[in-house]
């Protein structure tokens, strides 16, 4: 009877902000246990193979950050006299560092599988039709117990016969559950487990997560000293990419001596693996698993992101069509993977982060307040707005033929009059506004671990043509829903755009943090008080008043600010709409979001507030309902609903002074004229 050694390893895991969480994992290695044998079964050398680490992980558990190791012998047995004995030296490859949340929950894990191994005796091992032929009628018995046992193909099979016929044979694919073999009636048949990659959640956060991938090839041809166990896994992409080095362990090492009867002789883990570093990330669980859904349930291409205003925490951030990480945690097929690579709707891209479409509707605000800022056009300044507007030659439309009247700054944003804004611009010019937009981040690439686009701002605005399309978010002028996300949270702080974070930290096994990722601002808010009212007051009415656009995502107990947008872009080609609905939920801490939908070619019925903003809608009410679950809280009221006539001047409470005379229209001359229908 072969020794039986056992090697235990506990890792009791840090909380991260002192929130209790604690992650438990043992790493054992016993006779019993591993192989899952009766107690009068050998030791094969699936017990050697079987050095799994199983990460379990409790949100509520609590834990004293240590570690223990079995201490392994100061030397490298021989063979000493025997001539039927030959020593193996293997590395077993160390389980990858959690991804959790930012309560501690897990989004991306380990797990076990186990693969069933048929050990040849050396006799049967001369040639390689003896070898087949056994292996053949050995696997038929097995298969009585174990139908999921398979041989090889034939090709497989002789490369692992020219070069490692002393190693088991792999006969089944990897196996989740409890798999038990009877040693008496299967001697040489034996269960490896290994671990591998495991994502809980499917395919939330997957694009932000990432996958893995396997690295290099699998251990082949001639035995080395030191091969892994099984294959390693590299991140390939998301967060498993960007802190690939943090999530990487040190492998262990293990030392077999295996018999010529295919029993194990003796069997030591000098070095027991150590699992690599724990990333804890800005998300809420709660609140991405309710953005994902409502995003899901459009049925459309699209994206979410959802940020804490005053620190930049990315609370939930979502991108629709998605996919699978668990596919390539299990080795994904070609035919699959060129299908997710293909597929027109690119659910491999983070529309999130990545995703770069002009803004429209949602880039207004800026325009008034770089407005107010330079002194060209004051909160009560009136335009008319008519259903179109003649600017050096050309017609530009208003995107609702039913607005007519004079408006003005919170009118406009209101109901989102497209003529005011063009007269707007050509009194401001371009570069208030183009400052003004770059001090909210458009046109900047977000500071994240993951590639993040920049969007575009021009530089200038040559023509009156393109100063009108920059005045509605057209044009030249695009962002990614983040950026976006990012400047509305300027907007809810009122003091400064917060860099977004992604990341809190990462933590080792026994409770040392490091690459801690403390809230940091990018830039002040390069307004005035009464300049930000004048836009949160107008904001407030797009959601809140009878006639605003934003209605659909209006809450009774709790205020919601928003506004409306729907730009034209080209899709493959075609033209098609992109719509949104951004803004920020009054809780403590305040919760800036965006989202964008986009359309097909040629597709009507998509606006900012029938398509954006229901899909918002649906997060923002289970904020209201379970404040606690997302992390934030409100004092319950009852949100006025708005009814006054948008275009009849008004002294809102909060305005400083009294409002200035409007001045008398002016009707023609200058650069452009105004032409009605």
């Amino acid at each position: 009877m072969a020794r039986i050694f056992a090697a235990e390893l506990v890792i009791l895991r840090a909380t991260p902000y002192d929130r209790p969480m604690v992650a438990d994992a043992a790493f054992s290695l016993f006779k019993n246990e591993v192989l899952h044998r009766k107690p009068s079964s050998r030791l094969l050398f699936a017990l050697v193979t079987a050095c799994v680490m199983v990460v379990s992980f409790s949100a509520h558990g609590q834990g004293e950050g240590q570690g223990q190791q079995a201490p392994g012998p100061a030397f490298a047995p021989g063979t000493g006299t025997r001539t039927d004995v030959k020593p193996y030296y293997f590395a077993i490859p160390a389980p990858r560092g959690q991804i959790l949340d930012r309560k501690g929950r897990p989004l991306a894990q380990n797990s076990v599988v186990r693969h069933v191994q048929l050990t040849v005796p050396a006799a049967q091992r001369e040639t390689l039709e003896k070898y087949t032929a056994w292996l053949e009628q050995t696997l038929t018995r097995v298969q009585e117990d174990l139908p999921a046992a398979r041989l090889p193909d034939a090709e497989m099979l002789k490369r692992h016969y020219e070069d490692r016929r002393e190693l088991p044979v792999t006969v089944s694919d990897a196996l989740t559950g409890e798999v038990t073999i009877d040693a008496e009636k299967h001697p040489h048949a034996n269960v490896r487990t290994e671990y591998v990659r495991h994502y809980p959640q499917g395919e939330m956060a997957a694009h932000l997560l990432g996958y893995v991938s396997a690295e290099g090839s699998p251990p082949a041809g001639p035995i080395l000293r030191g091969e892994p166990l099984w294959q390693r896994t590299r991140g390939a992409s998301g967060l498993e990419a960007a802190f690939n080095t943090q999530l990487t362990g040190a492998d262990g090492t293990l030392c077999v001596m295996l018999s010529d009867a295919g029993t194990v002789a003796y069997e030591q883990v000098f070095a027991a693996p150590q699992a690599g570093r724990d990333v804890v990330t800005t998300l809420n669980l709660d609140t991405q698993r309710v953005a994902e859904s409502a995003l899901t349930q459009s049925g459309k291409r699209g994206a979410i992101v959802i940020v804490d205003a005053y620190t930049g925490d990315i609370r939930a951030m979502a991108s629709n069509p998605r996919f699978d990480p668990n596919a390539f945690a299990r080795g994904i097929s070609s035919n699959d993977f060129a299908e997710l690579t293909q597929n027109i709707d690119g659910p491999l891209f983070d529309r999130a982060v990545q995703g770069s479409y002009p803004p429209g509707s949602v880039f207004k605000p800026i325009v008034v307040l770089a407005g107010l800022r330079a002194a060209t056009v004051d909160a009560f300044r009136e335009f008319d707005c008519g259903p179109t507007l003649m600017i050096d030659g050309r017609e530009f439309d208003n995107w609702s033929k039913d607005d007519r009247g004079w408006f003005n700054a919170r009118s406009a944003i209101i109901r989102s009059c497209n003529t005011y804004f063009y007269q707007s611009a050509m009194m401001t010019r371009d570069m208030p506004i183009l400052y003004m937009a770059h001090e909210f981040g458009f046109g900047q690439s977000p500071v994240l671990p993951l590639k993040a686009s920049a969007g575009s701002l021009p530089k200038r605005a040559p023509s009156n043509h393109d100063l009108a399309n920059l005045s509605i978010g057209q044009g030249v002028t695009e962002a990614s829903p983040l950026q976006v996300a990012m400047a509305m949270a300027t907007v809810a702080n009122g003091a400064c755009r917060p860099r977004p974070r992604l990341v809190m930290q990462t933590q080792s096994q026994t409770g040392q943090v490091a690459d801690v990722a403390s809230p940091c601002r990018e830039a002040l808010m390069p307004v005035s008080a009464t300049d930000l009212e004048t836009v949160r007051h107008a904001m407030f009415g797009v959601v809140n008043h009878v006639n605003g656009t934003g209605k659909a995502a209006r809450l009774k107990k709790v205020a919601v600010f928003g506004k409306t947008g729907t730009a034209q872009w080209i899709l493959r080609g075609a033209k098609a709409n992109v719509v949104w609905f951004a803004g920020y939920v009054d809780t403590q801490p305040p919760l800036a979001f965006a989202v964008t939908i986009e359309g097909n070619a040629n597709q009507s019925g998509l606006s900012g507030g029938g398509t954006a903003a229901p899909v918002i809608a649906k997060v923002l009410r289970d904020i209201e309902a379970k404040p606690a679950a997302h992390a934030v809280k409100y004092e319950p009221g009852s949100v006025i609903e708005e009814t006054d006539p948008l275009t009849t001047p008004s002294t809102p409470e909060f305005f400083y002074g009294a409002p200035p005379v409007p001045p008398p229209p002016q009707r023609g001359g200058g650069f452009f004229s105004r032409l009605f229908r």
